[in-house]
């Protein structure tokens, strides 16, 4: 199976496990699962020692899951906004590569 496949696998089990049981355990699942599967599958390429375990992105993807647990937390369920920004930052992030590819070859 691909890295993608597999990967998105864990995040739609973790979605559903967090939809079906109205817990937190489907982040937990996808927090963990994913790092784990990565870490797994980069061993044999060694990826993993030599990159730094602890840098910039990191802080900013945990960073963005606390100010999205608050915000949504306030107006409604927190698990609504995780699902929301697990599905528009892929999209965003497909849009603006669609553009910039596009952008490229028109030049």
């Amino acid at each position: 199976m691909n890295e993608e496949h597999v990967v998105g696998l864990i995040l739609v089990v973790s979605l559903v496990v967090s939809i079906a049981l109205r817990t937190y355990l489907g982040v937990v699942i996808a927090a963990i699962g994913i790092p784990l599967y990565l870490a797994y599958i980069s061993r044999e390429q060694n990826i993993m020692a030599s990159s730094r375990l602890f840098d910039k992105d990191l802080f900013m993807m945990i960073g963005t899951m606390i100010v999205v647990i608050l915000v949504f937390g306030y107006f409604s369920d927190p698990r609504v906004g995780i699902i929301l920004l697990a599905i528009l930052i892929p999209v965003f992030f497909y849009v603006m590569d669609y553009l910039k590819t596009r952008r490229n070859a028109s030049n």
